[in-house]
């Protein structure tokens, strides 16, 4: 017995390849079970190395690209602050962050922006909004390809996160009404991921108002509407939310006045067919092909910049795509046709008069 004990364990072991891989001598079901397993080892690697790429190394990338600009444009904007005091002051003082965006001229705006365009002449602004992640550099490409930047950092580099960038064609001027800002919605929240929360109440009181500085000077930007919307037409007609220019005054208030009654939130945010907008719009995912997105005016000259968030409330009429209504049942609102007609009947509270 102690002889057998002693040469079943003597026995020499196979060579690492030979255990893991269809050797000479291998029974059939070895075979299989040895191709099976390098099978399932293959897709495991596989699996993890994308999961470590797509969570960790693409996300690392993309914030130190984003640092980077990000550290150019606070500086940028701590020394043009800095220029305007005087006397001496401690580092800790006079350093801005993030956090503390300093209060720019129109003219020390224009400087800001024209020193990333030699980074870049595609940077035409910065957006931030506080309490969110949004604080990137916007882009605008040529009408020629007009989604360069989907796909594309300020670098020109790929990256499936994209850049926060202006639709082709629209001029920041003021000649132009609406200014369509796209940017992705990232699952690791990234980009403008937080847009898809700013229908909840408490989410936009705490962000109710936008920074969005462009090449032509400073600006903040009061939220008036946020809504869901489709862009395929089996599920209900679209809204047509990317005009940025319109030919008449009734146009253009009555495209606002299409962007509130589908607002999931009444802001209380006043609006004249003077103001000027800015509409961010971001992929959605309560259906196919649907959009969440976020409408704000820019604060008039001498107007208080801050909202009184207090006045805010949940739509009781919000107007959503009929795919809404088929799934969770319900009926849509009934509105008059018109913003005029709407006006006369005494249901518009938001509309404040040009000569008022």
């Amino acid at each position: 017995m102690g002889k057998r004990h002693n040469a079943k364990h003597n026995k020499p072991k196979k060579p690492f390849l030979q255990r893991w891989l269809p050797w000479k001598g291998d029974s059939k079901g070895q075979v299989i079970l040895k191709i099976a397993t390098l099978l399932m080892l293959v897709v495991f690697l596989g699996s993890a190395g994308y999961l470590v790429n797509e969570l960790v190394i693409l996300p690392a990338q993309t914030d130190m690209v984003m640092d980077e600009i990000q550290e150019i444009y606070y500086d940028l904007s701590s020394s043009e602050e800095s220029s305007k005091e005087e006397g001496t002051q401690s580092e800790t003082e006079s350093t801005q962050s993030k956090e503390e965006e300093p209060e720019l001229t129109d003219e020390q705006v224009r400087a800001q922006i024209k020193k990333l365009q030699e980074i870049n002449p595609d940077i035409i602004g910065w957006i931030r909004i506080p309490n969110t992640v949004i604080d990137y550099p916007v882009l605008q490409s040529s009408e020629n390809d007009p989604e360069y930047y989907l796909y594309r950092n300020y670098k020109k580099g790929s990256t499936q996160y994209g850049s926060i960038f202006l639709q082709s064609g629209t001029a920041i001027d003021g000649s132009d009404q609406d200014l369509v800002l796209y940017g992705h919605s990232m699952n690791d929240g990234r980009m403008f991921a937080s847009l898809l929360r700013f229908g909840e109440l408490d989410v936009y009181k705490q962000s109710p108002v936008i920074t969005f500085n462009t090449a032509e000077g400073g600006g903040k930007w009061k939220i008036i509407s946020v809504f869901k919307t489709n862009t395929d037409e089996s599920q209900g007609k679209p809204f047509p939310y990317t005009y940025s220019h319109f030919n008449s005054d009734s146009s253009y208030l009555n495209f606002i006045y299409q962007a509130r009654q589908r607002s999931i939130i009444n802001t209380g945010v006043d609006f004249n067919e003077n103001d000027t907008v800015i509409t961010l719009s971001t992929c959605s995912y309560e259906f196919d092909g649907f959009r969440t997105v976020v409408v704000a005016r820019k604060v008039r000259e001498g107007e208080d910049p801050s909202v009184d968030t207090s006045k805010a409330v949940y739509n009781p009429d919000v107007v959503y795509p009929q795919c809404w209504y088929d799934r969770y049942g319900g009926s849509m609102p009934q509105w008059p046709e018109t913003f005029e007609e709407a006006l006369e009947q005494g249901k518009i509270d938001w509309y404040t008069p040009v000569d008022e």
